[in-house]
């Protein structure tokens, strides 16, 4: 082993180090690089095409549908009151539903929290190494879900007692949901209280 001593100047050492990642980023260049991939096995599932017909029906009812993102919805949503900012949520136009579909002559999306935590939390397992909101169980993170009532034509945001100290939530709720500030009125039920389950 040679005793010898190299002195470098910061410059000199920055641009040994550029060259090195500029060579390593060259050889690399196409390849993905993914951690703790776990192979997958290949779906049985037959790809098809689009008839032309399919094809251009399903264009024509896009087209009818562009620019109504804005229209009013349905819908279930958590809270990040750390963040201050919605999560998890599942909107529905409330046109989609043609007759009420929830108790009280309501409508709302079909989706339940619990069935969509479940589900985000395994994707976030799997494609985020379980970093992201869903951690624990469904009921203990703020919820609400959006209600419409075609008898009154007033849309309900329902909510736990959480809301009283993040107030600042609704505001976020009328803009996710694109709800009519003059016809939509917010409700407190215990179902909805962080802990509440179906059990409870």
């Amino acid at each position: 082993m040679s005793d010898k001593k190299f002195t470098l100047s910061l410059e000199q050492l920055n641009e040994i180090v550029s060259d090195a990642v500029t060579n390593a980023i060259k050889k690399i260049e196409n390849i993905e690089v993914v951690e703790n991939q776990t192979e997958t096995p290949a779906s049985d599932v037959a790809v098809g095409e689009f008839t032309k017909e399919q094809l251009d029906e399903a264009m024509d009812v896009m087209a009818r549908n562009r620019g109504a993102g804005d229209e009013p919805k349905v819908g279930i949503f958590w809270y990040n009151a750390t963040l201050k900012e919605l999560f998890g949520v599942v909107t529905h136009k409330r046109t989609d539903y043609l007759k009420p579909n929830a108790g009280g002559g309501l409508i709302t999306c079909s989706e339940m929290h619990e069935d969509v935590w479940k589900k985000e939390f395994r994707r976030q397992k799997y494609h985020n190494g379980g970093i992201g909101p869903f951690k624990g169980e469904y009921q203990m993170k703020p919820r609400g879900r959006v209600f419409y009532s075609p008898a009154n034509g007033q849309y309900i945001i329902a909510v736990g007692s959480w809301i009283d100290n993040s107030p600042e939530a609704i505001d976020l709720i009328y803009e996710e949901f694109d709800l009519p500030r003059d016809k939509t009125i917010v409700q407190k039920a215990n179902h909805w209280d962080i802990g509440q389950t179906w059990n409870d």
